[in-house]
C-alpha cells in the first residue's frame, strides 16, 4: 500500500495538484490531478471499476465528504 500512494503523491505532484475550488500554482497555473479521480464528488454515478456494478456513494462525518464505490471498498 506504500509503496502505491507514494506513486499516486508523485503523479498528483507531476500532475500540479488538484484545482477543486481556488488553488493554483505560484504562477496562477492550474493543477489536473483532478481528472484521474475515480470516485470524488461523483455521488449516484456508476463506478468505472471494470466489471464493477457499484454506485459511488457519499458519505459525511464532521462536515467532511467521503465518496467510495461500496462494491469495490468492502469491509473486511
Amino acid at each position: 500500500l506504500a509503496d502505491v500512494i507514494r506513486d499516486v503523491l508523485a503523479e498528483a505532484v507531476e500532475a500540479g495538484g488538484s484545482t477543486l475550488r481556488d488553488h493554483a500554482q505560484v504562477d496562477g497555473s492550474l493543477g489536473y490531478f483532478q481528472h484521474s479521480f475515480r470516485v470524488y464528488d461523483r455521488e449516484n454515478e456508476p463506478c468505472i471499476t471494470p466489471d464493477c456494478t457499484g454506485t459511488v456513494t457519499r458519505l459525511v462525518q464532521s462536515g467532511r465528504s467521503t465518496f467510495y464505490c461500496p462494491e469495490c471498498q468492502k469491509r473486511s
